[in-house]
């Protein structure tokens, strides 16, 4: 035989199951109300069945059924097998349940430090049996190798997604400041307007907001500053550490600079213009389904984040 029985085109398994059950209960009535259909389907199922195998499985008379020589063969043969079909098929529905295999994200520093840390280890706790691989990075990804990214982003900024082909979901979003320390503030002079920025030394992070363009809005006009390629780093808690030690200008999120902002270690600067916003943006493979561990832990994410955020 050439051709493989074993294709789309004919679903010969669900009919070697019944006619298995046919042999088993000495019925079509009763095997069809074990596999759930009707005895007019069970018959055609084994007439379909003989056909594709061109061989006589069942003789019937009006009394009883009785399998040919090749149909106690395929009974011999493809019963045994029922248990271990049943076993992997109740194995991969418990995958729902029990959250079986790995997770890999993609985090910036930064939300790694303040959500993702704690949101992984609470999902541990719930499901043991997941296990995840994280790579803490701020640059391109590659969409093949990991579940889901996590980028940072300025809510002015429109550049496309690193991948047309992947779902962007905003996850969360806070305001920028823009800030200096006082002793900065004390050698360098204030900045009075965005346009000042050009005489400072600024701090800022290529893979965000545009790398050194500034967004700033006041009475709906809006102007982007393009500043002096001062200092560059990729992580926003290194840019903090930097601010503090007096090394310029930052534009930092809230959940990083509020509380030094209310002590005083660091200066709120142009308060009367609306910075851009911070956001964390999700992206992932756009799948259906999706794999059911991958599926529940992004929404137990979005669920954490807004908690968290409160």
């Amino acid at each position: 035989m050439t051709n493989s029985l074993l294709s789309s085109r004919q679903p010969i398994v669900d009919k070697i199951v019944f006619f298995c059950a046919v042999i088993q209960t000495g019925s079509f009535r009763e095997a069809s109300i074990q596999q759930g259909i009707s005895p007019a389907a069970g018959s055609r199922w084994v007439k379909e069945l003989e056909d594709v195998m061109s061989v006589e499985l069942i003789k019937r008379s009006t009394r009883q059924l009785v399998a040919t020589q090749a149909g106690q063969l395929l009974f011999e043969r493809f019963s045994p097998l029922l248990v271990d079909i049943n076993s992997v098929c109740e194995e991969v529905q418990n995958l729902a349940q029990n959250q079986f295999g790995e997770i890999r994200i993609s985090s910036t520093p930064l939300f790694a430090r303040q959500y993702l840390t704690k949101i992984v280890a609470e999902y541990m706790q719930m499901y043991p049996n997941v296990k995840f691989r994280i790579f803490i990075e701020a640059g391109d990804f590659d969409p093949l190798t990991i579940d889901f990214a996590l980028r940072a982003s300025g809510g002015f900024d429109q550049r496309p997604t690193p991948d047309s082909l992947l779902v962007r979901r905003c996850l969360l979003q806070e305001p920028l400041y823009l800030c200096a320390s006082p002793a900065y503030l004390q050698m360098q002079g204030t900045p009075a307007s965005p346009e000042d920025l050009n005489h400072h030394r600024c701090l800022y992070a290529k893979t965000l907001l545009g790398g050194n363009r500034w967004s700033f809005d006041k009475d709906n006009k809006h102007e982007i500053v393009t500043i002096k390629d001062t200092l560059e780093c990729d992580n926003s808690e290194m840019l903090l550490d930097l601010a503090l030690e007096d090394a310029g200008i930052a534009y930092l999120p809230h959940s990083l600079v509020h509380q030094l902002l209310s002590r005083g270690d660091l200066v709120h600067l142009l308060p009367e213009y609306q910075c851009a916003t911070f956001d964390i943006d999700l992206y992932y493979r756009p799948q259906a389904p999706m794999p059911e561990r991958c599926g529940r832990f992004k929404q137990f994410l979005f669920q954490r984040v807004a908690e968290m955020t409160q």
